[in-house]
């Protein structure tokens, strides 16, 4: 879609239709999310090199052998603004390690450590979606470089690999395609989801006439499956499987991998639409849903307003959700991206607001959830339509 500068008609009649989509949206909390607000807190990430607090944690990845916890995070508003601009320089961020024990420990503040120079990625360091391989402890991201074309800042995505102390991993030229999301790398090759078939004026009307064509691709440029509405987070399951966030389908697609491509084996309805998704020690998929797109389209690209921020876990053998975490006016965090749960504590982290959000529930419950959860998971997906 073209940026333009927003006059302040336009901004009025933004407002307006936030007021009527939150007029029709449920301001309440759902009373049977297992990690309560009270349950929870901010925690600010604290890059070590700079002294900075880190906004933009928009992916996270876990490596509990290590007490790791890998952070990708940048401040997107901060970039568009500088690509609008013509700026001279864009700004960058990072990929972080934090301590998992250190966070569920600290107060309001934990050490962010830079697993990598900004100045050792063609482009500039902007990481997006982050997967972890503890095969081989390495670590690859969707970075979004930018080069200056013609007096215009044009955007590449390139898939990074490092290792997990920080050295370069250099491999064969990536096929990334140009509207690379998330990616989930695995010895033998990366599965990267891209959330438009085009990335010119054409992915405006993917959007505006809800065609399917986004989905999951290959390293090597192959498509294995491109079905799907707005394909998002990615995630391999225990049973081998695929699962894919199709974010506007506000639903989970599973996969069984058939000859040379991808096939939707079934799929699980959510509460709003998924966007990162990572997977629990029981076996669940845990995701970040938007249960309003508006809302959070104003809020990451505009900075009007507070998106909502819930958490579900699916459970893929037999497709209950139940809801981990929802905060519908984002009043203690708001536009949250990504999840994982770890040793009973869920961490959050999101793609505006800053540092992550870390819970604690008051006991360890078994499975997902006791009927009060579930039903609360149906009545929001209901309420999502």
């Amino acid at each position: 879609m073209t940026a333009r500068r927003l006059g302040l008609p336009d901004k009025f009649v933004i407002l307006a239709i936030a007021a009527v989509a939150s007029a029709g949206c449920s301001g309440k909390a759902a009373t049977g999310a297992r990690y309560q607000p009270e349950q929870c807190r901010r925690i600010a990430l604290l890059d070590v090199a700079t002294g900075k607090t880190i906004r933009g944690a928009e992916d996270i990845a876990l490596d509990p052998a290590r007490d790791r916890l890998y952070v990708s995070a940048y401040d997107r508003r901060s970039v568009e603004r500088a690509v609008r601009r013509k700026a001279f320089s864009i700004p960058e961020g990072g990929v972080y390690s934090v301590s998992l024990s250190g966070l569920l420990e600290s107060g309001d503040e934990a050490p962010a450590t830079p697993v990598v120079r900004a100045d050792e990625i063609a482009g500039g360091l902007r990481p997006h979606g982050i997967s972890f391989n503890p095969e081989i402890g390495e670590i690859a991201f969707i970075n979004r470089g930018y080069q200056r074309i013609d007096d215009r800042w044009r955007m590449t995505p390139r898939i990074e690999r490092i290792g997990v102390d920080g050295e370069a991993i250099v491999g064969e030229e990536d096929q990334t395609p140009c509207a690379a999301n998330d990616l989930l790398d695995e010895p033998s090759q990366a599965l990267i989801s891209f959330d438009h078939e085009r990335c010119d004026w054409r992915s405006g009307l993917e959007d505006a006439l809800s065609l399917r064509r986004s989905g999951v691709a290959a390293d090597d440029g192959a498509r294995l499956f491109d079905a799907a509405l707005f394909a998002n987070g990615i995630a391999r399951m225990e049973d081998g499987r695929i699962a894919l966030a199709a974010t506007r389908e506000k639903a989970l697609l599973l996969m069984d991998e058939r000859g040379e491509g991808l096939k939707v084996s079934s799929r699980i309805a959510l509460p709003g639409g998924p966007d990162n998704l990572t997977v629990s020690a029981d076996g669940g998929i845990v995701a970040a849903v938007h249960p309003s797109l508006l809302l959070m389209g104003l809020d990451r690209r505009l900075a009007l307003g507070a998106a909502p921020s819930r958490i579900v876990k699916a459970d893929p053998r037999s497709g209950g959700v139940e809801v981990l975490f929802d905060d519908p006016g984002g009043a203690l965090f708001s536009a949250a991206t990504v999840a994982a749960e770890w040793q009973g504590a869920l961490i959050v982290g999101s793609v505006v607001d800053e540092g992550l959000l870390v819970c604690r529930a008051a006991r360890l419950r078994q499975g997902f959830g006791g009927p009060a959860q579930r039903l609360a998971a149906a009545a929001l997906a209901k309420a999502a339509g």
